[in-house]
């Protein structure tokens, strides 16, 4: 009866190793951000998302009537003034709506994460871990293409320049927060890659990749207000309320990073 008693009263120290932490010291922190960033800069598809938008921007800066030639219908902008933000655009959508849910799925499907989940690691130290390396790479990509744009090839800067990196931050955060709940719950990178590419390509098309947003009907315009990246270039181009653009981005990222960290699963 002794030793029965005995087992029962271990039983739930031994258990406890195995309950979820809610916090993490910094030492732990920086371990996992390191892990991140070690395994991110090993793939290949890492340098592609990095140099795409470099190499658009070069190629639509060397065309002579992209880079002087003034078009009424892009209100007096030239090519090259309305392109230089929706390149820009393109470091944090590709890494957000596609590496980042990527990478966590990756970590899933190899079964890496069940290892994390008896260990003193938060869901929300996971996440933030990954999406610290991410952001960082992709605000370096948006503060590169920006500056060779405006400062190398003689992009116009748009008016309110406050406001517009506030839209832009905004913006970038809206996508992850949307990349995040991909990564919290795809199962495989096949998933995840179902999930977020439509997010991406939605995004592509309102921030005017495919063609200006200045040349679409004003059904479709409006629509794009709803969109992150659709929001962040209306307020560059000063379009709309700004109020408006910095609520709807808010809403995203509030709302996606909070369903991200409830959603999110070891396996």
């Amino acid at each position: 009866m002794t030793m029965t008693m005995s087992t029962r009263d271990d039983a739930p120290r031994r258990s406890a190793p195995l309950a979820p932490a809610f916090r993490m010291t910094q030492k732990g922190f920086r371990a996992l951000v390191a892990m991140h960033a070690r395994l991110l800069f090993r793939e290949p598809g890492t340098a592609v998302v990095v140099l795409l938008p470099l190499a658009l921007l070069l190629i639509f800066a060397n065309i002579h009537s992209a880079r002087y030639t003034s078009q009424k219908a892009l209100g007096g902008r030239t090519v090259l003034d309305v392109y230089v933000p929706t390149f820009a655009a393109l470091m944090p959508l590709m890494l957000a709506l596609t590496v980042l849910p990527g990478r966590m799925a990756m970590l899933r499907e190899s079964k890496a994460l069940r290892r994390f989940r008896v260990s003193p690691v938060p869901p929300a130290g996971m996440l933030v871990a990954l999406l610290a390396v991410i952001v960082s790479l992709a605000a370096a990509g948006v503060v590169l293409v920006v500056a060779l744009g405006v400062g190398v090839y003689g992009a116009a800067m748009p008016s309110g320049l406050g406001t517009v990196i506030a839209a832009f931050v905004l913006g970038s955060a809206a996508v992850f927060a949307l990349g995040l709940i991909v990564a919290a719950v795809a199962p495989g990178q096949g998933t995840a890659n179902g999930l977020g590419a439509p997010m991406m390509i939605l995004n592509f098309f309102f921030s005017g990749l495919y063609f200006p947003v200045a040349e679409m009907p004003h059904w479709l315009q409006k629509t794009g207000e709803f969109v992150p990246f659709g929001a962040v270039m209306d307020a560059w181009a000063g379009e709309g309320a700004l109020w408006q653009h910095l609520t709807v981005l808010g809403c995203y990222t509030l709302l996606g990073g909070a369903a991200a960290v409830k959603l999110f699963r070891w396996e």
